[in-house]
């Protein structure tokens, strides 16, 4: 469908049209106008009388010259004796108010995006009653109401034009754009505990819904209220990681808590900030590098007696030394944790310490106990409501039967868990997920599912400069089983050495010792590498599977 016949189907477009025809009888949406009749009817939210003023300046203007003309000064738009413009009809409705109202209105004008009544309360402040407020508002079409969900209430741009210009003359951005940040402070902070649990959807979508309003207030707070910036951003590491922007979470993190302004603030605030920086650094493979900061976090929560904090703090722990071979600080951290999760009555967070310790078996090759203890996270999941707990123990299983060489089973526990990742799981997880699958399906011969995976893969790496120069090992280790199950030994040894050498901070001892496992098995030359692997296992204390040590002999 060509793009004009596209637009047309929208009432906005139609009545644009039909206006501009009044006055320009040849008038017709083109491919070459449509995108500027789209941004026109954009800009104007819609509005009919906005559309009509704009449509009667057509008898002179093309739209893309009404777009660069007006674009920025849409309350200029008037009819075509400029006699009403815009500006008039908000106005009129603006003069329509009470001083209290329209103070109400220029801070509302502060939203970003659409709004909560629970907001604009916190916003406008207990000296205002909000629902009459937002009442007459509405009455007088300053404030539109749109669908049935919590945040359903905004302002038109033209609207918001106007009241900003207002704004601006009373002197009031600066103390609004400061009350906006500290809403959203406290909006983050109301909402971040629901990331932990069986809320944690609802609670991932309500953020969403303002992370315009979010983003707009760290960057303003960051230069004029570092305080309160903090304080927001150290609410955000686990939807930043559930929604992929670890990496610039963390650099927010980061300026924050470097910014002198900040050595002051509240010590807890500046404990849960380190530990998000290391949560989100361990996310893309940092881990390592912010490793002080998950310890000195611990630390302080244990001091503090936060128990929340320390079974956080030592659950990242737990993996960042697992990603460096210091299997007896992970393990001693895992433990601890699940003993204090049982001792405290905290069914979540025993699951998760039980689904961390699952490493501890792989590494032994017990996968029995591997099974045993899944189940175990599976009904602690059950009891406690927490979906994305037993989507991950799903997921570790599916990796538990591949070890084990069941490989159909291992896809059908995958998939599974796939479905299930994919409402509630965050990117680093379903990554993880897809080498299982890829893997699963190429070691049972199924190579060309083995080979969508694979190409799906690709397309969810991180960028080159944000990866470094090494190769993905989920990516290596499934390139190496096609070209191995293929009779492609060379190709395959290439790729199981790049596995072997990876060092994208995601993958760990095990995996090395796997990916060593299948260059012995398939290189021409295979002394040097099973010399390494005899070492990489005596020294990390892994050992290797019955399959494993059948493709060895």
């Amino acid at each position: 469908m060509p793009p004009g016949e596209q637009i047309t189907q929208y009432a906005a477009v139609r009545l644009f049209v039909q206006r501009a025809q009044a006055v320009r009888p040849d008038f017709a949406v083109t491919g070459e106008n449509a995108p500027a009749v789209a941004e026109i009817c954009s800009r104007l939210d819609g509005l009919p009388l906005a559309i009509e003023l704009a449509a009667a300046r057509g008898r002179v203007l093309d739209p893309p010259e009404m777009l660069v003309r007006y674009g920025d000064r849409l309350l200029e738009l008037g009819d075509s004796d400029a006699t009403t413009t815009l500006r008039d009809v908000v106005t009129a409705s603006y003069r329509l108010l009470d001083p209290n109202h329209r103070w109400a209105l220029r801070r509302l004008a502060g939203f970003g995006y659409r709004w909560s009544i629970e907001l604009a309360e916190d916003l406008l402040g207990p000296e205002c009653d909000v629902v009459p407020v937002l009442e007459r508002l509405v009455e007088l079409g300053l404030v539109q109401v749109r669908g049935s969900g919590a945040f359903r209430f905004f302002l038109l741009d033209v609207v918001k034009a106007f009241a900003l210009e207002q704004v601006e003359m009373t002197g009031e951005l600066s103390g609004i754009r400061r009350r906006h940040a500290q809403v959203f402070a406290r909006f983050a902070g109301r909402t971040a505990p629901d990331l932990v649990g069986a809320k944690l959807t609802s609670a991932v979508s309500r953020l969403d819904d303002v992370a315009s309003d979010l983003w707009a207030a760290l960057a303003y707070a960051a230069e004029h209220d570092p305080h309160t910036a903090l304080c927001l951003a150290s609410k955000l590491p686990r939807w930043w990681r559930f929604r992929g922007r670890d990496q610039q979470g963390r650099k927010c993190l980061l300026r924050l808590l470097d910014d002198a302004r900040t050595a002051d603030a509240d010590p807890s605030i500046r404990t849960w900030a380190q530990l998000g920086v290391a949560q989100l650094a361990a996310e893309h493979g940092a881990g390592v590098e912010e490793l002080h900061r998950a310890e000195f976090a611990l630390e302080q929560f244990m001091l503090d007696g936060d128990v929340t904090g320390e079974l956080a703090a030592r659950s990242l722990l737990l993996v960042i030394h697992q990603g460096t071979g210091a299997y007896a600080e992970a393990r001693y951290h895992g433990e601890l944790a699940l003993a204090l999760a049982t001792k405290t009555g905290r069914v979540r967070d025993m699951a998760v310490a039980q689904n961390n310790l699952i490493w501890h078996d792989l590494r032994t090759a017990d996968l029995v106990s591997a099974q045993k203890r899944l189940a175990a996270v599976e009904r602690l999941s059950v009891r406690c409501g927490e979906h994305q707990l037993r989507a991950l123990a799903r997921a570790n299983l599916a990796e538990v039967l591949r070890l084990d060489g069941r490989f159909d089973e291992s896809i059908r526990v995958g998939l599974q868990s796939a479905e299930m990742l994919a409402e509630v799981g965050h990117p680093m997880q379903r990554r993880r997920l897809q080498g299982v699958l890829g893997l699963s399906y190429a070691l049972g011969g199924r190579l060309d599912e083995a080979e969508k995976v694979l190409a799906g893969m690709r397309t969810q790496l991180p960028t080159a400069e944000e990866r470094g120069p090494d190769e993905d090992w989920d990516c290596a280790m499934v390139e190496a089983t096609i070209a191995s199950q293929r009779g492609q030994r060379l190709l395959a040894a290439a790729w199981y050495a790049t596995a072997a050498q990876s060092n994208d901070g995601l993958s760990d001892l095990r995996d090395t010792a796997e990916a060593l496992v299948g260059l012995v098995a398939t290189s021409d030359a295979p002394g040097p590498a099973r010399v390494q692997l005899d070492e990489l296992c005596q020294r990390a204390g892994i050992t290797l599977t019955s399959r494993e040590l059948a493709l060895l002999a």
